[in-house]
Parts: C-alpha cells; sequence; structure tokens
C-alpha cells in the first residue's frame, strides 16, 4: 500500500468518523421489547356546542358538519371525550333525553361511524351537595337511565367508558374535593347501570382528577380499592407548565400516579393542555393575558393563546412523549373547538381549539381556520393507533431531543422532536426490525409543513432505513418528525 492511498484512507475514516460525532443525539429504538401492549390512542376533548353567545345565537349548518368531520378524519382521533350535564335534560322531575339530543348526536354519530373510542360522562352539577356531603339519587339515576337511552336505545357502542363529575378533587367541582363524596356516586352510579344491564358495556373511568404535583396520588390507589372491577379505565388530567414538561420532570410526576394504579387495567391522560403556573414561565403568562385581552372573545381567565403558534404543537408533543413513556396508554387534549365553552360571559371563549367553527358565522373569518398545532396532533393520532405496541427507546445526547416509538400489525411509527431553538443532527438506529424500510417523513415545524388544501398534509419525504445500523436526520429547531409506514 502506497503511503498516499494509506493518506488518504486515514482521511476518509477520520472524515467518517467525524460525521458520526456531529450528531447531537443517538435514539435506538428497539424492536423487539414492548414497554405497553395496547395502545388506546390519542384524541381530543369534544363536548356539544355552547351555540348561545349571548348577543347572538348560533346554529352549526350542514357545511360545517361536514368541515368538522373532514378535518377529523384528517386526524383520525383513537379516543373522543364527550361531557354533559345530564340535568339539562330533566324537566319537572322527569328525564326528557331527546331534549339536548340532537346537539349531541352529531358528535356520537361521527366517533360511532368512524369506531372512535367515546368517553363519555356528565360535569357533575346537581349530582352531590357537597355542603350536605349528600348524593342525589335521583338525578344520579336519570345519568344512568341517560346512558341506557344512548348505548342501547341509540345503539352507539362507541361509549366504551363513563365519566361521572369532572376533577372531583378540585373546589371548583361539585364535590367540592370530597372523595368519600365522589365514591358514593360512583358507587351508586354502578350499582344502576348493573341494574339496566350496561355494566358489561360500559365501564367506569376513574378518578379523573385534576393534578399539578403527586399529592393526589391516594385518589388513585383509594379508587382501585374502592370501585374494583367496575374502573375499565384510569385517568388523570394535567395542565402542566412549559418548563414543567421541557425540563423531564412532569414524566417523573405522572409516572407516580400510574404506578398507584392496577399495572392491568389501562390508564390514560384524559384531559391536557399547557398553563404558565410556573415562576419560571411568567414570561408566556404575561404574554398569553396580554393576547386574550387584545381578542374580543377570548376568556382572559381560561385561555391557551399559544393555539396560534407553532411552540405549543411542540410542546404538547413533548408532554405525549413522556406520558407514552411514564406507562399511559392514551392522550386526549383540551379541546377541539373554541364554539364549544365560554368562561366569564357567553361571549367570552376558552380560547383552547383547534379553530373555532363559528368564525365565519361570528367571530371572524380566520378563527375557522385551522391552527398550527392541529397538524402536529393529527400526525401522532392518525399514526399512533389503537392496538399499537409501544417499543422501548433509548435516547443519548442532547436532551432537547426526545423520542417514542410503535409497532402496529408489522408496520412502525418512530417520532422524534427537537424542542431547542437550534438545528440539530441525530443518528437514528432501530434495531430488530421486520417489514418494509420505506418510510414516509413527515417534519413539522415552522415553514416546514406540505399541506395539502386547508387541513391535510402530505410526506415531506420518502426514505430507505437501514435497519440495525445508523441513519442520520437534520431535525429542524423547534420540529417534530414522524417517520412511518403504517397507512
Amino acid at each position: 500500500m502506497s503511503y498516499i492511498t494509506f493518506s488518504l484512507i486515514l482521511v476518509l475514516t477520520s472524515f467518517s468518523n467525524s460525521c458520526i460525532a456531529q450528531a447531537d443525539a443517538t435514539v435506538t429504538v428497539e424492536g423487539d421489547i414492548i414497554t405497553l401492549e395496547n395502545y388506546l390512542g390519542n384524541g381530543v376533548q369534544w363536548d356539544p356546542y355552547q351555540l348561545d353567545y349571548g348577543k347572538v345565537e348560533l346554529e352549526i349548518s350542514k357545511n360545517d358538519w361536514d368541515k368538522l368531520y373532514s378535518r377529523l378524519d384528517f386526524m383520525k382521533p383513537q379516543v373522543v371525550r364527550v361531557m354533559v350535564n345530564t340535568t339539562s335534560s330533566i324537566i319537572n322531575d322527569t328525564l326528557n333525553p331527546y331534549r339536548e339530543f340532537k346537539d349531541l348526536k352529531p358528535i356520537l354519530d361521527y366517533c360511532q361511524s368512524r369506531s372512535v373510542t367515546v368517553t363519555f360522562g356528565d360535569w357533575g352539577g346537581g349530582m352531590v351537595d357537597s355542603k350536605a356531603k349528600t348524593i342525589n339519587e335521583k338525578n344520579l339515576r336519570f345519568a344512568a337511565q341517560y346512558l341506557e337511552f344512548l348505548v342501547n336505545t341509540n345503539n352507539y357502542s362507541c361509549i366504551k367508558y363513563y365519566n361521572l363529575i369532572n376533577e372531583p378533587n378540585g373546589f371548583w367541582s361539585s364535590t367540592d374535593g370530597n372523595y368519600n363524596l365522589w365514591k358514593n356516586a360512583m358507587q351508586f352510579f354502578y350499582s344502576e347501570i348493573e341494574e339496566l344491564d350496561l355494566a358489561h358495556k360500559v365501564k367506569i373511568m376513574a378518578p379523573d382528577i385534576a393534578i399539578w404535583k403527586t399529592d393526589k396520588i391516594d385518589w388513585v390507589s383509594k379508587s382501585a380499592d374502592d370501585l374494583e372491577d367496575a374502573v375499565g379505565l384510569y385517568d388523570i388530567h394535567t395542565y402542566p407548565s412549559k418548563t414543567t414538561v421541557n425540563s423531564g420532570r412532569y414524566e417523573n410526576i405522572i409516572r407516580a400516579y400510574r404506578e398507584a394504579a392496577p399495572h392491568n387495567v389501562p390508564m390514560i391522560m384524559g384531559e391536557i393542555g399547557f398553563k404558565f403556573v410556573e415562576p419560571e414561565d411568567s414570561i408566556y403568562q404575561k404574554e398569553n393575558i396580554h393576547r386574550a385581552k387584545a381578542k374580543p372573545y377570548a376568556s382572559i381567565e381560561d385561555s391557551q393563546m399559544f393555539v396560534y403558534d407553532f411552540s405549543y404543537g411542540i410542546d404538547m408533543a413533548d408532554a405525549l412523549f413522556q406520558t407514552v413513556n411514564a406507562g399511559y396508554a392514551g392522550c386526549v387534549v383540551w379541546m377541539l373547538d373554541d364554539a364549544m365553552h365560554s368562561k366569564e360571559s357567553p361571549n367570552k371563549l376558552k380560547v383552547w381549539g383547534f379553530w373555532n367553527i363559528l368564525g365565519e358565522e361570528y367571530f371572524g373569518d380566520s378563527e375557522e381556520e385551522v391552527r398550527p398545532w392541529y397538524y402536529a396532533w393529527s400526525l401522532l393520532s392518525k399514526y399512533m393507533p389503537q392496538g399499537s405496541k409501544i417499543l422501548r427507546v433509548k435516547t443519548a445526547g442532547d436532551p432537547a431531543i426526545k423520542a417514542i416509538a410503535l409497532k402496529y400489525k408489522g408496520s412502525y411509527t418512530i417520532a422524534i422532536i427537537n424542542i431547542s431553538g437550534e438545528n440539530k443532527k441525530l443518528n437514528l438506529v432501530p434495531s430488530k426490525y421486520e417489514g418494509k424500510s420505506l418510510f414516509k417523513k413527515f417534519v413539522y415545524g415552522k415553514n416546514h409543513l406540505n399541506k395539502v388544501g386547508g387541513y391535510s398534509l402530505k410526506p415531506n419525504d420518502e426514505i430507505d432505513l437501514v435497519f440495525s445500523s445508523e441513519n442520520q436526520f437534520d431535525l429542524p429547531a423547534e420540529s417534530l418528525t414522524v417517520l412511518t409506514n403504517i397507512k
């Protein structure tokens, strides 16, 4: 071998090694190690619309229902949470289930026709008396009868779980944080659905508490002891601060709740959104309030104005990744549509949605357009189908790079985020895989979406992954990359 040839080999070897060394992180997906067998899926809160907005009463037109259906068909939510007030259908101590049914029917029709799992429930008003510490047996009986009306009379088999009383640990809840009062209501309600021959069709979802720290774990463990086999799905709600999630502390908090629930019963994040509650996020909170005040129809007390920014999609993906890695079987975001709920007054909407479907009718044409985070959540709903097996992922290097992976009927999804404001390089090693190696590549991030029309995406690229080897990728700043060969 000549000196020149030897020198060239050294240069090429050095260049190759330097390319590998330039990677900011290495993600190894272990295709043969399953951490969760049956993922329930991701989805969204979709409640009957308010329609009375103080100065105006509106209706959702057929065109708007078609628009909603088309957008959801692209997203493919696997789980939808739907909440009602049964008391709105009680007139003169008599249940009239058809009174509010026309506003609920299009939602359940969609879920039934697309085989979407529904967690249905009652917000809790009128179900208990927190001052007297008593349950309202008559209204609880009506709630059970209303469920029978939906499941048996109208054949909504999509309703799999029932959530009685929203966030019962809170002072804002009808139970005023009283565990025993909530437990008594749950036990009475369950005995009613047993009598109606519903208990084998619909299971209880519990405890549905809102948490920020690890100080409410006993609600989960006591639910398991007191309600036993009645609970078919455990859940909590979280509204973490951005710093809590981005730092990774969020995963440790929610893991403690998962570990308190029986391992043989699935647990989901029943409701999630971001609130800037930590001092480190005060600058975001000031901007959030500033934006809400500048928008005529936004609730100042209860809006997340960063839904208009690409960053919110990255933060939601970050929270989802940690939820998956903590052992949860699904995640439901708050919420689909601004037009569903108001806060301070009927015309002050809770701005949290992917859009406002009544924008063209009243709230401003641009509000009806999809917001950026819709695309991030769509990718993480559509390509994380119900029945997926979550795979073990190891990430080494830059903590700003995070990943999850799953297997579904011989196909795979690998999702990676870069939460930093800088472009990064990644080495991806998919080990012990099987099947086809051609993957669609979607990139969510500012100036990276490959949009089609007003609500769908095409892949940015198609790539061949080299299994059991390093595949190097560029990760744009504040981006989500989804690689999938799921149809």
